[in-house]
């Protein structure tokens, strides 16, 4: 006699729901902790690329060991958040390539999802600013004036980063955005303007402390 439908083992929707809740920032946030942890990476990453080594030793000689090892750190995490996003999504991705006094770029190959675009280009901003935001949290706990300048710095690069026009992140994240379609649209674009919003007031707060302190 066949089983009733009430004894039969229901059916595991719980791995289907969890592959859908990991996407977007949660699956940039998950790649790029896996990224930091591994200390070892990030050494492998000064060795590999030259134009780093090259950086850090004009920008020290410009600004001073301190803050140029900061700006340097600063214009690294943002090209990492880059780099974990290309390979949150499993994208082939190049090592960051940084250009004296102009800024870095990570290039890697181009999603065929508009929505992993958005997100991989929206990923630098979000990392600057995490790394700027505790800049400032250091400056303001220990007086610093050097942390302060790190943070209105760090935040002002990646504010200006987000102005909605190509070549710059922002502006890959609009057009991005736009070939969306479907309601994660709207999701891109409230973290666009929320990654914006947090850049300005850190940028804002930062100088305001430099005043203060």
């Amino acid at each position: 006699m066949p089983p009733n439908s009430e004894e039969r083992p229901p059916e595991n929707t719980s791995g289907t729901g969890k592959r859908k809740a990991a996407g977007g920032i949660g699956v940039i946030a998950t790649a790029l902790a896996a990224v930091v942890a591994k200390f070892a990476a990030v050494a492998k990453l000064f060795a590999a690329s030259w134009t780093i080594v090259l950086t850090l030793w004009l920008y020290a000689a410009a600004f001073g060991w301190r803050f140029g090892v900061i700006l340097v750190l600063l214009i690294l995490a943002h090209e990492l958040g880059h780099y974990a996003a290309f390979r949150a999504y499993g994208l082939p991705v190049r090592l960051p390539v940084f250009v004296p006094f102009l800024g870095a770029f990570t290039t890697g190959a181009a999603p065929r999802d508009p929505e992993h675009s958005a997100y991989i280009a929206l990923a630098g901003p979000l990392v600057g600013l995490g790394l700027s935001a505790a800049c400032y949290a250091l400056g303001v706990a220990t007086r610093d004036h050097l942390w302060l300048v790190a943070a209105a710095t760090g935040a002002f690069l990646n504010l200006f980063n987000m102005i909605p026009v190509p070549p710059f992140d922002g502006g890959r994240v609009v057009l991005s955005a736009r070939a969306i379609r479907s309601f994660s649209r709207y999701t891109a674009y409230a973290w666009y303007v929320a990654v914006a919003v947090g850049l300005v007031l850190t940028t804002w707060q930062s100088y305001a402390a430099l005043g203060r302190l």
